[in-house]
């Protein structure tokens, strides 16, 4: 019994020591700067989500461009779209769900060619802006309506969170 316990022991640290060593982590796990993927970033735009995506920009360590010129990667938020549209209704015609959508357009231009990020205008590159979006529901009840606006205040909080979590990960991608 104790030797299938050491056995079972070793193995485990065997398979730790060789999936650490590979360079294996969770997605937004580890403490790896930002700043050796993106370069120096500057982000600007407009939109509700621009002090979100600048402080989940510093949490991942990236160093951000003092002015636009000297930046590596410019990052450029607009078309920023909030709404909320009726999904289904009761056979009494009532509406009995609502479908939320948080969604805003993203270019992430990069230096290349020896040409600096921030000099370059989003006409002299072919990129277009990615749509990103979020999209959730919940059900509506007439009798309850102070607690429906409640529900939806909070799954909007939490549709702009995702929605910089996304952002953060469009950012990085392109430049692994």
């Amino acid at each position: 019994m104790r030797r299938r316990s050491a056995n079972a022991l070793l193995l485990a640290l065997v398979t730790a020591t060789l999936v650490s060593a590979c360079g294996f982590n969770l997605r937004g796990s580890g403490r790896q700067s930002g700043s050796q993927f993106v370069g120096q970033i500057f982000v600007e735009g407009e939109g509700s989500v621009l002090r979100s995506l600048r402080n989940a920009l510093t949490a991942q360590e990236v160093q951000f461009a003092a002015f636009r010129k000297d930046a590596d990667t410019l990052v450029i938020i607009n078309g920023e779209v909030l709404s909320r549209r009726v999904a289904s209704i009761s056979a009494s015609g009532r509406v009995s769900e609502y479908e939320l959508l948080h969604s805003i357009d993203l270019l992430t231009l990069r230096s290349s060619d020896g040409v600096k990020a921030g000099e370059m205008t989003p006409e002299d590159s072919d990129k277009q802006p990615q749509t990103v979006s979020v999209i959730r529901d919940y059900t509506y009840d007439q009798t309850d309506v102070l607690a429906k606006d409640d529900e939806e205040r909070i799954l909007r909080a939490e549709m702009s969170d995702e929605l910089v979590r996304h952002l953060v990960l469009r950012i990085f991608a392109g430049s692994m």
